[in-house]
Formats: C-alpha cells, structure tokens, sequence
C-alpha cells in the first residue's frame, strides 16, 4: 500500500467504491491513486464523483504542474499522459504498475465531456502544433 502522496507527501486513505475496489486519495491535495480498471468501474458507477473526487478543481491545477513524480508503489518515475478524447487532462501513469494519478477535479472532468471541454480540447490542439 502506498505510504505518501506523491505530489505533495501527505499520506493517503483508502476509499471504497461500489462493488469494493478500493483507490487512495491524498488526506491534504485530494488526488487519486487509483488502477486502471479502477477508473474504469468509477466511470460506470453513478455519482462516484460526488464523493471520491471532493477536491476543488482550483486545488488540482495548483498541484498539477508538478509532474516530475514517483509512483507511490513501484517507487519510479511516472509518465505524462493526455486522456486521447479530452486532450487538456494530463494524468501520471506509472510505466511498471500502470497506475495513475488524478490531480483534485480531474476524475471529474474525466468522466464528464461538456461544450467547454471541447473549447478547452480545440485550444490545447492548437498549443501543440
């Protein structure tokens, strides 16, 4: 079980979904470490947002830019990923355990694809060509 947030070193607590996967979510930025069929069963699940992503988006994005981080697991270093559909949410992944994390908002905008998303996606195209 990881020990400490890798954004910010406070420790993790366990939180349960429905159907009793587990994830950990920073006690001091609210960021999620969580397995990738995890995510995708929180995705499915009705309001898991409400109360597993209780962090304020303005939290996430001031912990976002750090992203020169190390997996609370496997204790190596964890890549940048773009999510493919909504290209201005970048998550951690780790390359060995293939866990992610999730800054304070980003499940939520994760799993909710809206009109601003799609500006926001539009814009962030255009800042990578």
């Amino acid at each position: 079980m990881p020990v400490s947030c890798p954004k910010c070193g406070e420790s993790f607590e366990t939180r349960s979904i429905a159907g009793g996967s587990e994830l950990q979510r920073c006690s001091h930025c609210l960021g999620l470490f969580v397995a990738p069929e995890v995510l995708w069963q929180m995705r499915q699940q009705w309001m898991t947002e409400a109360f597993i992503d209780v962090g304020h988006p303005s939290l996430g994005r001031h912990y976002n830019p750090i992203d020169d981080i190390e997996c609370p697991d496997c204790h190596i270093t964890m890549s940048r990923i773009t999510d493919p559909v909504q290209t201005h949410i970048c998550l951690e992944s780790c390359p060995q355990c293939d866990k992610l994390f999730l800054d304070a908002g980003e499940f939520t905008d994760l799993k909710f694809e809206t009109l601003t998303d799609k500006v926001k996606d539009l814009f962030a195209r255009q800042r990578q060509d």
